[in-house]
């Protein structure tokens, strides 16, 4: 990090995050595209798990006056982890499975996410239902539901690491890493522009592990900058709970 902050006010703790298995290795040994599309995955899993954190550790603190932002900010975390299960189970788990000839072979990662759904959903029901009555959300509330499933949800983040590196048994039959650079590629077009997609990129540390993961996802700075000063200024009182700042380094959250 570029300069020294509180860390009991960071969006990187209570959950932890993911290392990746490029950052794992020893940087002498270069590495393959299972070991980089794993890597990458572990990249999206932790901006799930950055977000989360910025939620569970503010959510006490909210003011009355700023539940209404609140709630927006963090019905998008559920927007974009939908999002992100729905690619994995309609396009590349699919397309895994074609390729290796192997049915079922990412039924596991499948079965986890049914395992924290039923949590997820009670997430966004509650959410849903302060929406409109803003006065009614409760931090307290929030942190209980969010506990009810959290669990369930990081063991799933986790393991779908090693089961992607699982694949490299496969070897170039299977095109890994263009197949999840693909779909990153896409998820904005499953995320909406001035909710979604903003959430994502102000929870995305570009200097987690030392900045190796600074030019990911491979954007031009013009589009970056486009992305941080027009779609995030549609809401853009919803993000200033969220993990990162406009250049995508880590900041203190604002509540605590």
């Amino acid at each position: 990090m570029s300069k020294a902050l509180d860390t009991r006010r960071l969006a990187d703790a209570p959950f932890k995050l993911i290392e990746t298995p490029a950052h794992a290795q020893k940087s002498s040994k270069p590495y393959d595209q299972y070991v980089e599309a794993a890597s990458v995955m572990a990249l999206g899993h932790n901006v799930f798990i950055r977000g989360m954190n910025s939620i569970y550790k503010q959510a006490p603190h909210i003011k009355p006056e700023d539940h209404a932002d609140f709630i927006n900010y963090a019905k998008c975390w559920a927007e974009i982890l939908d999002a992100h299960h729905k690619m994995e189970e309609t396009s590349l788990f699919p397309q895994i499975e074609a390729k290796t000839g192997e049915i079922g072979i990412m039924e596991v990662s499948v079965e986890q996410h049914h395992a924290f759904l039923p949590g997820l959903a009670a997430y966004k029901e509650y959410l849903s239902g302060c929406t409109n009555k803003p006065d009614t959300f409760s931090g307290t509330r929030l942190i209980s539901i969010i506990d009810s499933f959290a669990p369930e949800l990081l063991i799933h983040l986790s393991d779908e690491i090693p089961t992607l590196l699982a694949l490299s048994k496969f070897g170039n039959q299977l095109r890994l890493l263009d197949m999840v650079n693909a779909e990153s590629q896409k998820s904005p077009l499953h995320q909406s522009i001035t909710g979604g997609t903003p959430f994502f990129f102000r929870n995305l540390d570009v200097e987690f592990e030392d900045g190796i993961w600074k030019q990911w996802p491979p954007i031009p700075a013009p589009v970056w900058w486009f992305l941080q000063n027009s779609f995030v200024a549609w809401n853009s009182r919803w993000w200033r709970f969220a993990g990162c700042d406009a250049s995508g380094k880590l900041r203190e959250l604002p509540t605590l």
